[in-house]
């Protein structure tokens, strides 16, 4: 991993993976700062919150919170989204996408169920899939890393 936090440090794209054994209702276990900008690919299992920027691509088993001063550009696939600040992109969520009041969001969505709160802002469209938004869950991280 020291060569992934090298190349970001440089300015170019990375990826980063992680496992996060957590449960509802506690921190996420990887996250994104304000002030951090991460681009390339963004694995994870558990729950990831962004509070920066992130540019690229999210593929995980787990939660994923966008903060209110968040700013995402990616195709995200996630069990569950929240989003608080803006999101541009394609969105396939395995469980459920929630966009709280506050929220932007300017993206293709594709999940079983989806809460837009009063206050939020939505553009594009929406597929509504009662069998997980037809999609397998990645595969592990750590598969994928040691696959590389």
């Amino acid at each position: 991993m020291t060569r992934d936090f090298e190349t970001l440090a440089a300015g170019t794209a990375g990826v980063m993976v992680g496992t996060a054994g957590v449960t509802a209702g506690t921190p996420a276990a990887c996250a994104i700062g304000a002030g951090a900008r991460f681009e390339g690919l963004l694995s994870f299992w558990g729950a990831a919150r962004v509070e920066g920027v992130l540019r690229g691509e999210v593929a995980a088993q787990g939660r994923l919170e966008v903060g209110p001063e968040a700013q995402v550009r990616a195709r995200i696939e996630v069990d569950a989204l929240v989003v608080e600040g803006a999101v541009e992109g394609e969105i396939v969520a395995r469980q459920r996408v929630e966009v709280r009041r506050g929220a932007r969001v300017r993206a293709s969505i594709r999940t079983p169920r989806l809460a837009i709160h009063e206050g939020a802002v939505f553009e594009g469209p929406v597929a509504m899939d009662e069998a997980g938004a037809g999609r397998e869950a990645p595969a592990r991280a750590g598969k994928a890393a040691s696959a590389a």
